[in-house]
């Protein structure tokens, strides 16, 4: 029989109707919708305050990447410091005002919150990308040392829970949009959408482990996140840089000494970063204090050194570009490292993200510069180290060394650098294993607790029945008195005895519970036998089946004993509660211990 086309397009519509993958998908196509939409309203509303505030009112020395031209145009003054000192630091305490009466888990970062949420299985709140959204333009657009992604990451992930919400779906896909909306978030606003797809399923772990299951809702979202925010603005990468190759073999060596400072200045940078944050949260004063004084030592910083505020994407275009000097990328690579500590970790919400890339690309152009400086043959372009840079030191501090290699490139538009960068990446994650400046990690999907029950399971399925039984035991016949029965349970080392027949086959259990409640009964006790005490209504097992399976048999009952059948219904050994308990447990140490 012939199948026509329509009808076997029918056939699949139908199957995808009633596919719970393909409904996750729809899911995180709106998902996608609303990232991408919330990225541009926060991308139009930040520029339009950064650009008022710091370059019109404050003169202050915004720069761009090339090609992401300002809203409105810029505008040459004196930098009025005096200005810029009183903007960043009002602005602080406006930021902290409304996260501490709106939402306190608008603080901060942003990314660190969906990753903490996504582990705890905790909620967001509907409120949560909105407040994220305002108190990010104002922390940003005075000048705070942070990044627009975190924020973006918080605002997707915050639609997404929301969806998930309003759907009535399970609390696991619930999280699965959650990452979705994260990765759309980071995908827009970075016109990274494949990076920032894995980013999202990477993120949450600091051994090279993902989240497997939203990787395809990540990706959709990304696509759709990233293709509406490209519709408005352009679709072109972020920044501009000059062709650059990977062709002197020489310059291996070079890029490992680059791998080798990425790692020792990430660990610098997450140590400063920990103790900023240690240090603000001692103070016994409300948050808005603390982000308004973030601001003023911020401002303090960039009366003295402009680029040491802001986003800081003008300090990467130009090391692209090699228009600055080796020694004051390593200046800026240093002092960016303590503002970005300062105004994270005094709570103004900014994002890690950016300027870790930052940092990392003024370390990478700077040790490029130096090393050409004293051995030209080594480098061919100090740009090149100034892309392989950023992505050494960003795997070394947030631990996602697969996808910054991908953001990178898709950033940049150069994909020639793949190979130094996969070198880079890999030396500096492997020497930093013990550091990660996410504090919300968790090592692996193992200790995650929403999946701790998944890998506990799967270490008692791989548990048979016959590992842990015991052949030597007691029993009895069905006739056997219970005097004799109270005398044999007094020698053994059981606390119930199976009944069986002549040929072995198991007629059901004598509890100590039961024998408990008969015991007070001297006379009854002298006339009752095994067969008339015995429960009848037996759960068994056999030597093949696996614990997992076992302990969903007996569930909560009060079943101590657990006698061990063959095919035939004989009884072969049994396994106590004991057993599996100390099964569990010793599943569980290994799984903490890994």
């Amino acid at each position: 029989m012939k199948v026509s086309a329509l009808s076997e397009l029918m056939f699949i519509i139908k199957g995808l109707k009633h596919s719970q993958t393909s409904k996750m998908l729809i899911y995180a196509s709106i998902v996608g919708v609303l990232a991408g939409v919330g990225a541009i309203l926060f991308f139009v509303l930040l520029d339009l305050t950064s650009v008022t505030l710091l370059n019109h009112i404050a003169g202050f020395p915004l720069s761009h990447p090339t090609n992401e031209e300002p809203l409105i145009p810029l505008i040459h003054k004196p930098f009025n410091r005096i200005a810029f000192l009183i903007i960043i630091t009002v602005g602080g305490f406006l930021s902290g005002l409304l996260i501490h009466l709106l939402a306190e888990e608008t603080k901060g970062g942003g990314t660190g919150e969906v990753v903490k949420a996504y582990h705890n299985n905790q909620p967001i709140r509907k409120r949560v990308p909105f407040v994220k959204l305002i108190v990010s333009v104002i922390s940003l657009g005075v000048g705070g040392a942070g990044g627009r992604e975190g924020p973006a990451a918080q605002i997707g992930a915050g639609f997404g829970y929301q969806i998930g919400n309003f759907l009535k779906l399970t609390d696991k896909e619930k999280r699965i949009l959650m990452i979705a909306g994260l990765a759309g978030g980071v995908g827009a606003i970075f016109r990274s959408p494949m990076g920032a797809a894995i980013y999202a399923v990477e993120v949450l772990y600091k051994d090279i482990d993902f989240e497997y299951e939203a990787l395809l809702p990540a990706a959709i979202s990304s696509i759709i996140a990233y293709s509406i925010f490209s519709a408005k603005f352009g679709w072109i990468h972020m920044f501009s840089t000059p062709p650059l190759v990977f062709h002197n073999l020489r310059e291996f060596s070079s890029y490992t000494v680059l791998a080798v400072v990425c790692a020792l200045s990430a660990i610098a940078f997450i140590n400063i970063f920990n103790t900023s944050s240690n240090m603000f949260s001692k103070l016994k004063t409300p948050l808005y204090i603390k982000t308004a004084l973030g601001g003023l030592l911020v401002g303090l910083f960039a009366m003295f050194i402009p680029d040491s505020a802001g986003m800081g994407y003008g300090i990467m275009q130009n090391a692209f570009l090699n228009k600055t000097g080796f020694q004051l990328l390593l200046l800026l690579g240093l002092v960016r490292m303590f503002t970005t500590s300062i105004t994270l970790g005094s709570g103004n919400s900014v994002g890690l993200f950016a300027p870790t890339l930052v940092i990392g690309t003024a370390i990478g152009g700077g040790i490029g510069g130096l090393i050409k400086n004293i051995f030209p043959m080594m480098v061919d372009n100090p740009a090149s180290f100034a892309i392989v840079g950023m992505a050494g030191f960003f795997a070394a501090t947030n631990k996602t060394p697969l996808s910054i290699i991908i953001v990178v490139a898709e950033i940049t538009g150069n994909y020639e650098l793949i190979v130094p960068s996969m070198w880079v990446v890999a030396i500096s994650f492997l020497l930093t294993t013990r550091y990660s400046i996410e504090r919300n990690q968790v090592k692996n999907r193992a200790h995650s607790p929403i999946h701790k029950y998944e890998f506990v399971r799967d270490v008692l399925e791989g548990i048979k029945v016959k590992e842990l039984m015991k052949k030597d035991f007691v029993s009895v016949s069905g006739s056997t008195s219970l005097a004799k029965i109270f005398e044999i349970l007094s020698e053994a080392k059981q606390t119930d005895i199976p009944v069986i027949d002549n040929s072995n086959k198991l007629q059901g259990i004598v509890t100590l519970h039961v024998l408990k409640s008969i015991l007070g009964e001297g006379e009854l006790a002298d006339f009752l036998v095994a067969e008339d005490v015995a429960n009848k209504n037996v759960i068994t097992t056999t030597q093949e089946e696996n614990l997992n399976t076992l302990m969903h048999k007996i569930g909560f009952r009060e079943i101590n004993t657990i006698p061990v059948v063959n095919d035939q219904g004989q009884i072969i050994g049994i396994i106590t509660r004991k057993d599996i308990i100390k099964a569990y447990n010793d599943a569980t140490e290994k799984l903490h211990n890994r």
